[in-house]
């Protein structure tokens, strides 16, 4: 029996196995875990970064209200 079936004996029993919440073991799989939540995290930041920046470089003084009303 490999690593992986010795694992999987050895996890949850629900449905979903739970395996969203919980952190590996092994030290590379965390290295990996949390290089992936960093990556996610890091786009997000960026992304709010530079539409924070475009828009506002962007606005050109926001509407004006029609003349005579």
């Amino acid at each position: 029996m490999g690593i992986r079936a010795n694992h999987s004996r050895f996890q949850s029993r629900s449905r979903f196995g739970h395996r969203w919440l919980t952190i590996p073991r092994d030290y590379l799989e965390r290295r990996r875990y949390f290089r992936k939540i960093s990556n996610v995290l890091m786009i997000v930041l960026l992304s709010i970064i530079v539409a924070g920046f475009i828009i506002y470089t962007s606005n050109s003084g926001g509407f004006s209200s029609p003349a005579g009303h």
